[in-house]
């Protein structure tokens, strides 16, 4: 698939100047120019060599070198970076021209060096990455071996860089909130904050998890491709802001489409965790430390933003097929099973697994698993204790239902004789992951504070919460509710439809118990509640089936226990949040 990309700016003078730069003719010398945001050349000697180097010693000036200059002969740039833990990365999107990338660590080494390949010559993007690197060398393409660049090789500079690396930033972008209607301004002094910019979505639990080292206004930001989205701070410590942003208007200038302050984890099951959406298709999700932003800098929704160093990329879908758990410097490559079928699929194969590979069994919530399982199974119980997983049973299956207890969502099929020791390096797309089942909130009718963009807390005026399965797809409403002998209390299920109806109409075909249903229409007002719905008695044909009416048009469904509505006082009338996004599903 075609990938596209735009940089955001706080000037049209520095996008201008990139695009001369990138697209000029390879061989017509350049001179030094000032940009705005960025250093100019200075005379730089690598191994005796003598370059017109540009340093980039922000990552404000790192993203915007990345890929917004093409070097010529006998120039080259210097990406400087401080010490950190995470490894270095860098991502092309385009280049002119083949280069050398060489990675140095601070004992002046070379780690490694890779070439990159032209525009013309490559899939793009490209992404390369190094551990302990604190200088990153970007020449033409020839120039490394010319210098004696290799793997383990020492390099000269003047001035040192290692030294001058010691100065230089961190990898943050800033957010600058604007307190005019021009965004394209440059924000001096405007409130900002500093932000990761992240790559994918599922890296948001890496940089927010774990984390004491980040400071009040300093978190992530994550591009979301114009997508509704939503997140939690599972096992995130403290309190924190966050903010959607969207692009609006005919210049598409980037505001504010949503505000949270003082959020934080309630470290209580993942199903009663706080989860926050966006209100509207948003373009990012920045999240930071901190307790009151936007009161005590007086910014409200809709307040322009300006965004630094900062590549808009396509959203990238979480994936968990190719996962990795790690007991010391065991590792194994995982895949997960989170539905009843996935389940049972999962357990059928796990007997055969081979020896490098495991399967994560998961579930809403450890009150929720169960395990039927063949003889001969290694099951691996995940115990989660306030961010620290380990592993608490170990379990050779007899046959039969398992009547060990869980204390946490996840149980590990691992191959027949396995033996780890170590710690478990628990991977955080799996720390991250949501329950299955979405939530949904009853208001009562002229209810004022109907809470359109999170699961409400217990502040919120609301008459009840529920979890939902969701029945989307036409096999999922076909079967509904069929062949289930019980319900949890406060679950049920949600048969959502595309667009509004003007007439639903159910029945109870190979229903084994009886159930109650709410029609709602597509401002989420119920518009008809059937308290009792009776399951049939066996071998009643589907002529004689008693059919449950809307009475009216309606978008969605919602079945619960027998007389769930009454006892929970939950009228005609009254109205449902759900997520926005199924909400507005297109």
């Amino acid at each position: 698939m075609r990938q596209f990309r735009t940089l955001i700016t706080c000037t049209a003078l520095v996008a201008l100047t990139f695009m001369l730069a990138s697209c000029g003719d390879d061989t017509e010398a350049v001179e030094p120019v000032k940009w705005p945001f960025l250093e100019t050349t200075e005379k730089l000697s690598i191994n005796g060599k003598e370059f017109d180097a540009y340093l980039a010693t922000t990552e404000l000036h790192r993203r915007r070198a990345i890929n917004g200059i093409a070097i010529k002969e006998g120039q080259a740039i210097a990406y400087l970076y401080p010490e950190q833990k995470q490894p270095v990365k860098i991502n092309f999107f385009n280049l002119p021209a083949a280069i050398d990338l060489i990675f140095i660590d601070a004992s002046a080494k070379v780690i490694s060096v890779e070439g990159v390949p032209a525009f013309s010559q490559g899939t793009f993007p490209h992404e390369y990455a190094a551990k302990d690197a604190r200088v990153v060398l970007q020449v033409r393409k020839g120039v490394a071996k010319d210098l004696g660049m290799s793997k383990g090789a020492e390099v000269k500079t003047e001035p040192n860089l290692i030294d001058k690396s010691k100065e230089a930033g961190g990898t943050f972008a800033k957010l600058f909130f604007l307190r005019n209607e021009r965004p394209e301004e440059e924000p001096k002094d405007s409130p900002s904050v500093e932000l990761r910019v992240l790559e994918k979505p599922d890296e948001v639990a890496q940089f927010v998890k774990d984390r004491d080292d980040l400071k009040e206004g300093q978190g992530v930001i994550i591009p979301l491709n114009s997508q509704y989205h939503e997140f939690w701070l599972k096992e995130a410590k403290g309190k924190w802001c966050a903010c959607y942003l969207e692009s609006t208007g005919r210049f598409r200038a980037t505001v504010i489409s949503a505000i949270y302050e003082g959020i934080e984890a309630n470290g209580g099951s993942d199903i009663d965790e706080p989860v926050y959406y966006s209100p509207t298709k948003s373009t990012y999700l920045a999240i930071w430390k901190g307790s009151d932003y936007f009161t005590k800098n007086d910014i409200d929704r809709r307040s322009p933003v300006a965004v630094t160093a900062l590549d808009i990329m396509s959203a990238e879908d979480v994936t968990y097929d190719e996962m990795e758990i790690k007991f010391g410097e065991t590792r194994l490559e995982a895949s997960l099973a989170r539905t009843d079928d996935e389940r049972k699929a999962a357990l059928l194969k796990a007997k055969t697994l081979e020896k490098n590979k495991a399967i994560v069994l998961a579930w809403d919530d450890p009150s929720f698993v169960k395990i039927d399982a063949p003889a001969g199974i290694n099951l691996w119980y995940v115990k989660a204790d306030g961010g620290k997983y380990s592993i608490s049973q170990k379990i050779t299956t007899q046959g039969g239902e398992l009547g060990a207890a869980a204390s946490s969502r996840f149980v590990i099929a691992v191959p027949s004789g396995f033996e780890a020791s170590g710690e478990l390096n628990f991977p955080y797309v799996l720390r991250d992951l949501k329950p299955l089942t979405q939530p949904l909130v009853f208001y009562k009718a002229k209810s004022k504070d109907v809470v359109t963009d999170r699961w409400p807390g217990k502040d919120n005026e609301f008459k009840a919460r529920v979890r939902m399965e969701l029945a989307i797809t036409d096999a999922e409403q076909t079967r509904g509710l069929m062949y289930r002998t019980s319900l949890r209390p406060n679950f049920g299920m949600l048969f959502v439809y595309d667009e509004e109806q003007p007439e639903l109409q159910y029945w109870m075909k190979n229903c084994k118990m009886n159930l109650s249903i709410a029609f709602c229409d597509d401002k989420g007002v119920i518009v008809k509640i059937h308290q009792v719905m009776k399951a049939p008695e066996p071998g009643t044909p589907d002529y004689q089936l008693e059919r449950y009416e809307s009475g009216g048009a309606a978008k969605y469904a919602i079945e619960l226990e027998e007389k769930w509505f009454e006892k929970n006082k939950v009228e005609e009338g009254d109205r449902i949040f759900i997520p926005p996004a199924l909400a507005n599903r297109e």
